[in-house]
């Protein structure tokens, strides 16, 4: 039997069950149906469980003392066990929550070990308005995971065309069209790179 592809998505916004929340669940839908075997993270559980949720660069190269044996652990070790990730954030100032950010600064072991390098991954955002810094915040995201080696894919695909540069939402995102389009774009374009 083969071994099905896995996406993991996570969920960095301090709401369990938001906007973000939407967006994730619904494109996990469509990637179980897809054939991927899928599991959606909340992060702040997992930063909770951890020393310090955020990074104090307590060694370096990291020795993980902050992380071991913690669900963050468990986190960071499925994050490398994925064949493609999607991080969803809310817009916060501007930018990526603090819950993200933390996330990708406990990545260092993961990235000197190279772990990340050439995974895919793509970018989930909502704003309170459609306006509201939605690309900033997806930019910001990319930054990150292009420090730690992703490769980064868009709603673009072979089948439709070319898109944007992530999944952007706004409030309520239940009821944002353009956005649910763009999730099919993504599930289609995971679909055909991850093989």
């Amino acid at each position: 039997m083969e071994n099905k592809k896995k996406i993991l998505a996570i969920n960095a916004s301090p709401h369990k069950n938001g906007d973000t929340a939407f967006l994730l669940k619904t494109a996990l839908e469509k990637l179980e149906k897809k054939g991927f075997e899928t599991e959606l993270i909340y992060l702040q559980g997992a930063l909770d469980s951890a020393k310090t949720p955020f990074c104090m660069c307590c060694s370096s190269p990291c020795n993980k003392s902050c992380y071991k044996d913690t669900e963050l652990e468990e986190v960071l070790q499925k994050m490398e066990q994925a064949d493609g990730i999607i991080f969803g954030s809310p817009v916060y100032f501007g930018s990526m929550t603090a819950q993200l950010k933390c996330l990708f600064d406990k990545t260092r072991s993961a990235r000197a070990r190279k772990a990340f390098v050439g995974k895919l991954g793509c970018v989930f955002t909502c704003g309170g308005s459609l306006f509201g810094g939605q690309e900033a915040t997806v930019r910001a995201i990319q930054d990150a995971m292009l420090v730690d080696g992703f490769t980064i894919i868009g709603p673009s695909s072979k089948g439709f065309g070319a898109g944007h540069m992530g999944v952007c939402a706004k409030h309520p995102a239940s009821e944002d069209t353009n956005a649910h389009t763009r999730i099919d774009l993504i599930c289609e374009r995971f679909a055909e790179e991850v093989k």
